[in-house]
């Protein structure tokens, strides 16, 4: 499968396309479009990327023309965030819906300190979550007991409570049986931005088997590597460290990614190779630098810059 057959085979997309996502949405609410895609490979190396965005436009002033825009242009999964932009980016169910309708995987980032919102999300509609800024095992371990049900007679403090949820007609899965047969199509993603979960391998390693443990494609690491810097300062082995940690991954299983480009690599070309560089190694989940509410001025941007080359051609 390549990445264009990922999208339905065609890019830009068409109605058609749009209408068979939408039907599948209306079908089950309950799916993850990317999950489905990462299910269907037999690895990763097989896997085609996913191109994703974060997203800095409060649910307030969601509108889903833009993001049909988004689906449109190719993007797979959006990350909602509640981290920096707080209330503004915890995305609610009609968000999420339209998301979802528009074949977009829905992904909830929220604080370092929250625990039950990141089980909650799920129940507004968000098919993955992102945790940040972690540096050690226990918040990892906290984090997956958060977004899982418990075992029964085996309940930690920190596990997904029991809340219904519904279906395409909206009916309920209303017992522990039916919430845990609905909810299997959720994913945990871990975000490794602090030089101890990129460069102490140990401790990065520990973390990868448990997010194994989680079962197939249900867990998902992201490297932020603009906060390691920020913590730590320049650190010369980090690419390094970044690519090995793609490659472990990939060797457990488990799909990665990254924030391609920068406020220092803007030209198109350099992040075009940063890309390939990340997939090489086995990354698969890959983020444009801009944030979604950049996407009006560079496509206002490109549209006049026509008229002002012509202008200047013309003495003006």
């Amino acid at each position: 499968m390549n990445v264009i057959e990922s999208l339905g085979g065609v890019l830009p997309l068409t109605t058609l396309e749009f209408a068979n996502r939408a039907y599948k949405y209306a079908l089950d609410p309950l799916r993850n479009p990317i999950k489905e895609i990462m299910d269907k490979c037999p690895s990763i190396e097989e896997t085609p990327p996913f191109l994703g965005i974060f997203n800095d436009i409060s649910w307030n002033k969601f509108r889903e023309t833009e993001a049909h825009a988004w689906a449109k242009a190719g993007f797979s999964w959006i990350v909602n965030d509640a981290e920096h932009t707080q209330w503004e980016g915890n995305y609610g169910r009609e968000q999420n819906a339209a998301e979802g309708r528009l074949g977009l995987l829905a992904v909830q980032r929220l604080q370092r300190e929250a625990i039950s919102s990141y089980g909650d999300a799920y129940q507004l509609g968000a098919r993955a979550t992102l945790r940040p800024y972690g540096s050690t095992f226990k918040e990892a371990e906290i984090y997956f007991q958060s977004v899982n049900f418990p075992d029964p007679g085996n309940a930690t403090p920190f596990n997904r409570g029991g809340y219904p949820v519904r279906n395409g007609d909206r009916s309920m899965h209303y017992t522990p049986e039916d919430l845990r047969s609905a909810e299997t199509e959720t994913q945990g993603w871990v975000q490794f931005e602090t030089s101890e979960y990129i460069i102490d391998k140990k401790l990065r390693d520990r973390i990868l088997e448990l997010m194994v443990e989680q079962g197939r494609n249900k867990a998902c690491g992201f490297v932020g590597p603009l906060d390691a810097i920020l913590r730590q300062g320049d650190i010369p082995e980090m690419n390094d460290s970044i690519n090995n940690f793609f490659q472990k991954a990939t060797k457990l299983g488990i799909h990665t990614g990254r924030v391609v480009g920068s406020g220092s690599m803007e030209d198109p070309k350099d992040i075009e190779e940063g890309m390939v560089e990340a997939i090489k190694h086995g990354a698969r989940l890959i983020s444009v630098h801009p944030l979604t509410s950049d996407m009006t001025y560079r496509g206002a941007c490109e549209m006049a810059a026509p008229f002002f080359r012509a202008c200047k051609r013309c003495g003006f």
